[in-house]
């Protein structure tokens, strides 16, 4: 296993040199034997051949050896960092003359160092994470198409959606982990306030209203979402509540192809965030607190009833405690999105993806940069993102050939069955929703300021109104594509 350097790590890869034997060229030598006899006899010559071989040794090429700069989100992930540390030695393995120095960031510094060396034409990497709101990266020509680069039948069929963008032909983002969106919910508040969860585990909107107001009263955030340094983290609160409503059209409303936003669906939901805002559901410090903190703030400080959050909570929440991780005996359960009986998918869960890689353009070696992403893409990847992480992987597997063993997952620093009961409690919650896929990329870099700046920051701290909201969001639509 690798040592891990959040400033990159180097391996040094061995050229090796192969020979070859080229086909002899045997000498005759010929050597005349005079035997003497009588003269009425013959003289007999006889021929002594003498072979002697001749050994052309040729030489094959050293192979270039080849560094790649592979930049990642996910420095303070580190469940995701060792399998994707596993997925670069085992290329390094197979490939001796190929580096790989996997370099770790958090992800607004990484987007930032990005904007850097593209924008000065030295210094990025090959391969760096990639998330599908970076429309701009794809329009200023930074990013690589991956259509014919990655074996897609290895991917669940949404993958492709993901990284595809109104009006640009091409696919540009890898995903290796889907994203299903969950609610959860601290049981020992619930239990302590006479919150009683539905047997469906679907609050109506009225009843969640409730919850709010009593968690709140009580000296609880009604859900711990912040925004301190994520444009996307409040948003997900008034996306999921959307969502029974509209379904997979949500995706036209997140990404502003639709002509116009103002639908009852959108505004009723927009003004049930205004009360629900009003009861007490953000904490008060919404606008500073971090996507680290908010963490803490939910599974350790219990400082908050509800948490709207996708699978990859795992990520931060499921390490050491001394890491910023949670109890691993202190077990949280989950919720449906509040939904009226009458809200058409109510029973339905919404999936997306989370953190991708794509290849820069200014890549010196876009062939093996592409090579390791398919190489990336293996079943063997998915089995043993999801048995490491506990996130679901974007890469189909078969538990039966490519689960990892337990040694295995020992080495990358899990603990066989620890989380077993996230997966219970998951599987009795949503086993039983359909999926729907919901990806969605940006149409204009306008569209995504209006919605960040509407839906994630002004109508959450009752900054803007209601139809403020609509009014800015819809002067950013793209139209219906």
């Amino acid at each position: 296993m690798k040592a891990l350097k959040i400033v990159g790590i180097l391996l040094v890869g061995a050229a090796v040199l192969f020979s070859a034997c080229a086909a002899p060229t045997p000498q005759v030598i010929e050597k005349e034997v005079v035997v003497e006899k009588p003269v009425v006899e013959t003289v007999i010559v006889e021929k002594e051949i003498v072979v002697e071989k001749e050994v052309v040794v040729t030489a094959t090429p050293v192979p270039e050896a080849i560094e790649i700069q592979w930049w990642s989100h996910w420095a303070a992930e580190p469940a995701k960092r060792e399998v994707i540390e596993k997925i670069a030695a085992d290329y390094e393995a197979e490939h001796p003359n190929v580096t790989i120095d996997v370099v770790w960031w958090d992800k607004n510094p990484l987007r930032d160092a990005i904007r850097t060396t593209m924008t000065a034409g030295a210094s990025a990497p090959d391969i760096t994470t990639f998330d599908t709101p970076m429309r701009e990266w794809v329009e200023a020509g930074w990013m690589m198409d991956l259509t014919d680069v990655l074996p897609w039948d290895n991917l669940v069929a949404s993958a492709q959606l993901d990284g595809v963008y109104p009006g640009i032909d091409g696919i540009y983002k890898f995903n290796i982990a889907l994203s299903a969106e969950l609610l959860l919910y601290n049981p020992d508040i619930f239990a302590e306030l006479g919150i009683e969860v539905p047997d469906d585990f679907t609050f109506t909107r009225d009843e969640f209203l409730e919850v709010v107001q009593k968690c709140s009263d009580a000296g609880y955030a009604g859900v711990a979402n912040s925004i301190g340094n994520r444009p996307h983290t409040g948003r997900r609160v008034f996306e999921n509540l959307l969502f029974p409503y509209v379904g997979q059209e949500i995706v036209s409303y997140m990404s502003g192809q639709r002509d116009t936003v103002d639908t009852p669906e959108f505004r009723e939901t927009l003004e049930y965030e205004v009360e629900l805002a009003d009861a007490g559901l953000l904490p008060s410090v919404y606008a500073t607190m971090t996507i680290d903190e908010y963490h803490v703030y939910f599974h350790t400080q219990y400082k908050a009833c509800t948490l709207f959050n996708p699978t990859w909570y795992v990520g931060r929440a499921f390490k050491s405690v001394e890491e910023g991780g949670q109890d691993p005996n202190w077990h949280f359960s989950f919720l449906r999105v509040p939904a009226d009986e009458d809200a058409p998918y109510r029973d339905k869960l919404r999936t997306s993806f989370e953190s991708g890689y794509g290849i820069l353009t200014q890549t010196k070696h876009p062939e093996v940069a592409k090579d390791i992403l398919a190489f990336a893409a293996q079943p063997m990847y998915g089995a043993l993102w999801t048995a490491i992480t506990n996130i679901p992987a974007a890469i189909r597997y078969d538990v039966a050939t490519d689960w990892p063993s337990e040694a295995l997952q020992k080495e990358l620093g899990a603990v066989p069955g620890q989380w077993d009961w996230y997966w219970e409690e998951f599987n009795k919650v949503y086993s039983p929703m359909d999926q729907i896929p919901a990806p969605s990329a940006w149409c204009s870099g306008d569209f995504e300021d209006a919605w960040v700046t509407m839906i994630n920051e002004g109508l959450p701290q009752k900054l803007v109104t209601v139809d403020e909201a609509i009014a800015t969001i819809d002067a950013a639509v793209c139209g219906a594509q």
